[in-house]
């Protein structure tokens, strides 16, 4: 199975998990993509995610399944603000803002850099929530910033 068939599966299988509709699945250059760095992204007003396809090619399995479930946590996050289900509202009223008002990382991978991208409730919540299921389902702890293990423990 190559990286594009495991993405198609990887979001399948997450959007089981979180009990909701798989968003539509694309795929893009790294240079139609706001930076060159990510890795995919959730565009939560079309319900989408957009894999970048260079990355796709050169990375192992393992990340393409990580970078499934963070962006699939993203639709989670959107198809429960839009519906007003699954959370507490102030939960829901924050994932709301951070979508209307979304820090994109730099493209530096510096966590200092990333600092106002990091600090956003449904970038947290999906960094978190990724890691809980990859090292439950894969047996593999995922990277965590050091601005968010804080939150896991």
């Amino acid at each position: 199975m190559n990286n594009l068939e495991i993405a198609l599966k990887g979001i399948k299988i997450a959007s089981n998990i979180l009990d909701i509709p798989e968003p539509s699945i694309y795929f893009a250059n790294s240079n139609e993509l706001p930076n060159n760095e990510l890795t995919a992204v959730f565009r939560h007003k079309d319900y989408e995610i957009i894999f970048n396809e260079d990355w796709l090619t050169k990375v192992p399995w393992i990340e393409v399944m990580v970078t499934c479930f963070h962006e699939c946590r993203h639709a989670y996050q959107a198809y429960s603000v839009k519906h007003n289900l699954n959370e507490s509202k102030e939960t829901l009223d924050n994932w709301n803002n951070d979508f209307n008002t979304y820090n994109m990382p730099s493209g530096t991978l510096d966590e200092k850099e990333d600092i106002n991208y990091l600090n956003q409730s449904i970038e947290i919540d999906a960094i978190i929530w990724t890691h809980i299921k990859i090292k439950e389902l894969f047996k593999v702890k995922t990277i965590v910033p050091e601005s968010i293990k804080k939150y896991l423990y």
